[in-house]
């Protein structure tokens, strides 16, 4: 049995906020929790996006699905684009883009694994169909309920970006207040484990009973790790929201009420669009930085480090012939075993970086080389830019640090910190030599097979 909710247009960016905000009205009022309110909202919000940027547009469906007591809220996302080529690596989880395409496919199947089919065929569009189980304390989706949707969605439509921007602040500072309840729980905990060791002396007898508490505690300070983690992830994305409906709006008054608008109120809107911008770039580079943290194990295969290099020097080929960057490479044929998808975002951070600080020399260099030590391979990725003082070496791989203002370099101040943490997984390590004006070289040192701890990936 299938009874239809809503339905609504993707054809703006307003639209992906406005299909968003009724996932997440809809949800609130089916008695879902918070948490899963924001689950639904931002799949949803990820696949309305593809929609928009990938298939020309589309719409998206609400339904209740199934006869009590095993009913659950279905959202069907259709696009008018040309399919998805190579569908199932992207499933698979084996397919990159510097655009981040699939990766929202696959953001948005982790949040609601209970029900998430895609149908794509070429030439012919893409639907997803994505949901959740109804909870099981909730009544049966009956016609009254289905009223109060209908005049929740009518009072929303008549909301503006703003008041949903309030709306998300209330949300936040509530989740805010729940980790701070929970940093004061594991404050307890801690407490308490220093409490038991000054005493383990004095309580041998009692070694077996302590063993489990610990045992139970590291399970508890596990498990709200992964909360926290999966807390971050959703966050950022309801960040993400908001940004976009104030873009939309912002471009449209910029390009359909251009007439209209005074010198300083066209300056004024550049620099919100430009500002939601980095905005967007900030948090983009937050989700990376955690999806390190809760990626599944590495996969590890062979890699051609050398086709490696000239791929991603072929596509930065046209900034490298702007700046008329000179480029050496010197990398002997080396076959390495490991995370190739994890090596391409180090290597691809390091070149980057490489070409933005040395693109004011004169002329702009950049090297690239690899060598075979004794128990491990080294890439070298050096530039003769702005360099920086050693005395920060250690603070360049924090997240969001930077040595230089945003106005001279663009950029977050996450790539290093990728690196940092892609390296940590697969048993790595990176560091740097430096001076200011004189450039920076980067030591990547990647372990042979034979000698790479088994905890840090398969040999």
């Amino acid at each position: 049995m299938s009874t239809c909710i809503a339905r609504a247009d993707i054809k703006f960016d307003q639209d992906v906020v406005a299909t968003r905000q009724q996932a997440r009205l809809i949800a609130g009022i089916l008695g879902f929790d918070r948490q899963d309110q924001a689950r639904i909202a931002t799949a949803v919000s990820e696949i309305a996006r593809n929609a928009l940027q990938y298939g020309q547009g589309g719409e998206a469906e609400f339904s209740i699905e199934g006869i009590a007591p095993s009913q659950w809220l279905a959202i069907v996302v259709r696009d008018h684009g040309p399919g998805i080529e190579g569908l199932d690596t992207i499933m698979e989880g084996f397919y990159t883009s510097s655009t981040g395409m699939g990766q929202g496919i696959i953001g948005s199947k982790r949040l609601l694994p209970e029900h998430f089919y895609i149908d794509s065929k070429l030439g012919q569009g893409t639907t997803v169909t994505l949901g959740k189980w109804l909870p099981a304390a909730v009544s049966p989706v009956m016609d009254a309920t289905l009223e109060r949707i209908e005049k929740a969605l009518a009072k929303q439509r008549g909301e503006s970006p703003l008041e949903a921007i309030r709306s998300q602040n209330h949300e936040l500072l509530a989740a805010l207040e729940v980790i701070r309840q929970r940093d004061e729980e594991l404050k307890r905990i801690n407490q308490e484990l220093i409490e038991t060791n000054i005493g383990i002396v004095a309580l041998y007898n009692e070694l077996d009973d302590k063993t489990q508490r610990l045992q139970k505690t590291e399970q508890m300070l596990l498990k709200h790790n992964e909360e926290l983690k999966g807390f971050a992830y959703t966050v950022a994305h309801d960040l993400k929201a908001p940004l976009r409906g104030i873009t939309g709006y912002a471009q449209e008054l910029t390009i359909k009420h251009k007439a209209g608008l005074s010198e300083r109120a066209l300056f004024c809107l550049s620099q919100i669009i430009s500002a939601n911008r980095n905005l967007d770039h900030l948090i983009e580079d937050l989700l990376n930085f955690v999806r390190m943290d809760t990626e599944t194990a590495p996969i590890f295969v062979e890699v051609d480090l050398g086709s490696l290099v000239k791929e991603l020097l072929k596509d930065r080929s046209l900034m490298i012939t702007e700046l008329h960057e000179e480029v050496t490479i010197n990398i002997p044929f080396i076959t390495l075993f490991t995370w190739e998808c994890g090596l391409t975002q180090v290597l691809a951070n390091l070149i980057d970086n490489a070409i933005k600080f040395s693109g004011k020399a004169d002329p702009p260099r950049i090297s690239i080389r690899a060598e075979e030590l004794e128990d491990c391979y080294r890439i070298i990725v050096s530039d003769n830019g702005i360099g920086f003082d050693m005395k920060y070496s250690e603070r360049i791989y924090g997240l969001f640090n930077r040595l230089v203002r945003t106005e001279e370099f663009e950029g977050t101040g996450a790539g290093l910190a990728i690196v940092k943490k892609i390296l940590d997984k697969i048993g790595g390590s990176i560091r740097a030599d430096s001076k200011p004006g004189l450039g920076a070289t980067f030591y990547v040192e990647l372990p042979k097979p034979e000698t790479r701890n088994p905890k840090q990936g398969p040999a």
